[in-house]
């Protein structure tokens, strides 16, 4: 047996990924890594972040896939420090594209993948990047939280996120995209939700974009928080923002909360502008609120920025039914993935 790290010399990194001595580090939605794995065993150990396994109960705990061929060979919520899978055993030689991806988001937890266990004569190559990358900022429902649970009253679980049958998954996979998710259930930008009209100020996720991001977590001894976010070495062909949702539960209950929504996000976009330059910035919402759209155009117009736009989802009325906590169910945020990716395909031809 030998072992292999698992890095951005021998993997293709997605999202926001860390490398470090440990192992490497999965943060937000959707990050991880892919690779082509030629040999005959291939043994790969995931591990829930050590401040979150000690003391965070399981519905906060890392929810992870595996998948080899695309086709799912693990996925589960990673509960010890250290969890070994074989996910290829065979007799003889074989090649086979690999992807690790973190389902859940980064709030409450990371998960590190340790260096893989094969056989002696493996080798592991990354696997190509696509032509492009699509970054996506928003809440639960770019963490595509809910669709894996039908019962509308459940309390929140990592177990019910899968962002890979988010909207923003979806529009990856028709555009031929690599996604880079940045996004946080019950955040705003104003906001977070709030029941009574009390502004949520734990809950704004604006001060961490710069970042790898906020999470209760720690990849080892380090916070993600304060390691900057290299925006440079892979410049996003767009930026889809979907924020507004929970906003709108404080906005609507207070005077002037609207008005207050739009300076903040028109100043998010133009915050946005400095990390990446040249993309398209996509400002969306509409899946499950749509008041604030007028305020969202409005920021839009007042950029002055010939590269930012606006599109509006078709709002869910239950027809496609519903995941936990009415959240969008896998059919609506296919749906959200198919109409992004048309809205989004001749834009990015420009």
């Amino acid at each position: 047996m030998k072992t292999i790290p698992l890095d951005n010399s021998d993997t293709k990194l997605l999202g926001r990924a860390i490398v470090r001595e440990d192992g490497l580090w999965l943060t937000h939605s959707a990050s991880g890594c892919e690779f082509v794995f030629t040999g005959k065993r291939l043994t790969l150990t995931l591990g829930c972040d050590p401040k979150t396994c000690g003391g965070a109960p399981r519905c906060n705990k890392p929810r992870m896939a595996v998948l080899v061929e695309g086709i799912p060979a693990v996925k589960k919520v990673i509960e010890e420090e250290a969890e070994s899978f074989t996910v290829i055993d065979s007799p003889v030689t074989v090649t086979r594209k690999v992807a690790v991806v973190k389902l859940s988001e980064i709030a409450f937890s990371l998960c590190r993948l340790s260096p893989a266990q094969t056989d002696g004569e493996a080798q592991i190559l990354p696997e190509k990047e696509r032509p492009l990358k699509l970054t996506f900022i928003g809440d639960s429902i770019t963490c595509g939280y809910g669709v894996d649970d039908s019962n509308m009253e459940s309390p929140f679980a990592t177990e019910a996120e899968n962002a890979m049958k988010s909207y923003a998954w979806h529009a990856c996979q028709i555009l031929g995209a690599d996604p880079e998710l940045y996004s946080y259930s019950g955040h705003g930008i104003v906001s977070g939700y709030t029941e009574d009209g009390t502004r949520n100020t734990r809950e704004v996720l604006t001060p961490w974009l710069g970042s790898v991001g906020f999470s209760y977590g720690r990849a080892g001894s380090l916070d993600p928080l304060e390691l900057p976010w290299d925006f440079s070495a892979r410049p996003s062909a767009a930026v889809i923002i979907n924020i507004g949702t929970n906003d709108n539960s404080y906005c609507k209950l207070n005077e002037g909360g609207y008005e207050e929504f739009q300076e903040e996000y028109l100043r998010f976009i133009r915050t946005i502008r400095r990390y990446e330059p040249k993309a398209l910035i996509l400002c969306t919402m509409g899946i499950m609120e749509t008041a604030p759209m007028e305020h969202i155009r409005r920021a839009a117009e007042r950029s002055g920025d010939s590269r930012v736009t606006t599109f509006m989802f078709t709002t869910q009325d239950g027809a496609l039914g519903y995941g936990s906590n009415w959240h969008p169910s896998e059919d609506t945020q296919l749906r959200a993935g198919k109409e992004l990716a048309e809205f989004l395909a001749p834009l990015l031809k420009k």
